[in-house]
C-alpha cells in the first residue's frame, strides 16, 4: 500500500493524478516562491497493490500542525494550481512531530558510526557508518531539527525525489531514520571524494600538460552528470544546483564513476503544463541568466554543465566578479572567451561543446539528449559502457572560432 501526501498551494500549477481532492478554508495566498506559505488544499491520494487510486480522508498530524475544515468531493482537473510539498511555511515544529515516518528510532541499534566527519556544512554532518547486521558501509547525513537553517519542506523534497530515482550516476538513498532531534540519512558511502577537490588538484599540479583535466576525463564526467540529468529530467525533476561540489567519485580511482548528490534545490517540474519556475536559486559561479532573471526551466541544468566543462576544461569560470553581484551581472551579459593561455591546447569540438550549452537563450541551449550526441561527447566515450540511448551524433555547430 502506497500514500501519498501533497500540499497545494494556489497559484502554482499541478497536473494531478488523483481521482479526488481534500480541500480545506484557509485563505488561498498568492507565492512565487518554492517554499510552500498557507496550507489551502491537500490532495491524500492512497494506491492498492495494483496501483488504482482511491482517496484517503485522514491527514497525518505533523503534516498539518493546525486543525482545518475539510470537505470531499471535488474532482481533480488537469489545470489545478499548485505547488507539491507537504508542509505550511512558516511552521515551527515541535519536539513531537514526526517528519518522515509514523514513530522515532534509534539509528544506533541498527548501525555503528565512525566519529569522524566527512563533511560539515550548514545542515548538517557526515560521516560514515557500518549496518550491524550486515557489514555493509553507509554514509549518514545527521540534520538537527533546531537547526536555523533547517527547512523540512525542502529535506522533504529532497528525501521524496531521491526515493523515486534510480540511476547509476545518482546518489542511491538506503533509508531515513528519525529521532527526537536528528533527522538520519542513509546513502551509500562514496571514497573518492568531490569533483571540486580534484579540479583543483589537476589546475595546480605542475606535471599536467593540460591547464586542468584532460579532455578525455572532462568528457567522461560530463557523459555521466549528463545521463544523470537526461534521467531526472524524463521524470519531469529538474535539479537547480549542478556544481562540482555536488558531483563524487565512488572511489579514489582515476576513471572513478561519479554520483550526482545534494537534490535540497530539486523539484518536480513539467514544462509542458507548469508555469515556469521563478525562485532565485543556486550557486552564484553556475547560476543560469534566466534563472535570474526569475522565469527558467530544466534548461538551467544544462547551463550548469556548460559552466562545468569550461572550468574542467581550463580551471577557471567563464563568469567572475569580485563580488557575488559583480559575478551575477557578469552572467547576465553572457559575455566569455577562451583566453589563448589555456584554450590553445584544447580542441576546437570541446569549446563548441561548451558554447552549446552555454547559450543566452535557453530555446537554443542544448538539451541533455543532444549534448549527449555531441561529436566530441561521443569522440570521447564511445568504448565506455554507460546505462545512455546510443544515437548518432548531431553535426558540429558551423562557428568554431576562438
Amino acid at each position: 500500500m502506497r500514500i501519498q501526501y501533497y500540499h497545494i498551494n494556489v497559484n502554482k500549477q499541478l497536473k494531478a493524478n488523483c481521482s479526488q481532492i481534500i480541500t480545506n478554508a484557509g485563505n488561498a495566498h498568492k507565492d512565487k516562491q518554492d517554499v510552500p506559505t498557507n496550507m489551502d488544499r491537500m490532495i491524500v491520494v492512497k494506491s492498492d497493490a495494483a496501483g488504482r487510486d482511491t482517496v484517503k480522508s485522514d491527514i497525518v498530524t505533523c503534516f498539518c500542525a493546525a486543525d482545518v475544515e475539510l470537505k470531499v468531493g471535488e474532482q481533480c482537473r488537469d489545470d489545478v494550481q499548485g505547488e507539491v510539498s507537504p508542509f505550511p511555511s512558516g511552521e515551527r515544529l515541535s519536539r513531537d512531530s514526526v517528519l518522515f515516518r509514523r514513530q522515532y528510532s534509534n539509528i544506533y541499534d541498527k548501525y555503528q558510526f565512525d566519529p569522524r566527519i566527512l563533511d560539515a556544512g550548514l545542515h548538517g554532518t557526515v560521516r560514515r557508518c557500518v549496518d550491524r547486521s550486515t557489514g555493509e558501509k553507509y554514509a549518514v547525513k545527521s540534520i538537527r531539527k533546531d537547526n536555523p537553517h533547517f527547512r523540512p519542506h525542502r529535506l522533504y523534497r529532497e528525501v521524496t525525489l531521491l526515493e523515486e530515482m534510480r540511476h547509476t550516476s545518482i546518489i542511491c538513498l538506503v533509508e531515513v531514520i528519525e529521532d527526537e532531534d536528528y533527522v538520519h540519512i542513509v546513502t551509500e558511502l562514496c571514497n573518492g571524494g568531490m569533483l571540486f577537490d580534484r579540479i583543483v588538484m589537476e589546475s595546480s599540479d605542475t606535471n599536467n600538460d593540460n591547464p586542468c583535466f584532460a579532455e578525455d576525463k572532462a568528457a567522461r564526467v560530463l557523459h555521466q552528470i549528463l545521463t544523470a540529468l537526461q534521467y531526472m529530467h524524463e521524470r519531469g525533476i529538474v535539479h537547480r544546483d549542478i556544481k562540482p561540489e555536488n558531483v563524487l567519485f565512488e572511489t579514489a580511482d582515476e576513471n572513478s564513476p561519479i554520483k550526482l548528490i545534494d537534490f535540497g534545490l530539486s523539484r518536480s517540474h513539467d514544462d509542458r503544463i507548469d508555469p515556469p519556475m521563478s525562485s532565485i536559486v543556486g550557486t552564484t559561479y553556475y547560476i543560469a541568466p534566466e534563472v535570474l532573471l526569475g522565469k527558467y526551466d530544466k534548461a538551467c541544468d544544462l547551463w550548469s554543465v556548460g559552466i562545468v566543462a569550461y572550468i574542467l576544461l581550463c580551471g577557471y569560470p567563464p563568469f567572475n566578479g569580485v563580488t557575488d553581484h559583480q559575478t551575477k551581472e557578469s552572467v547576465l551579459l553572457g559575455r566569455y572567451k577562451f583566453h589563448p593561455v589555456a584554450w590553445d591546447v584544447i580542441s576546437i569540438k570541446a569549446m563548441d561543446f561548451i558554447r552549446g550549452l552555454l547559450q543566452m537563450d535557453p530555446r537554443q541551449r542544448m538539451t541533455t539528449q543532444q549534448a549527449l550526441r555531441h561529436p566530441w561527447i561521443v569522440t570521447h566515450v564511445k568504448h565506455d559502457n554507460d546505462t545512455s540511448r546510443r544515437e548518432p551524433p548531431t553535426p558540429s555547430r558551423g562557428n568554431s572560432d576562438r
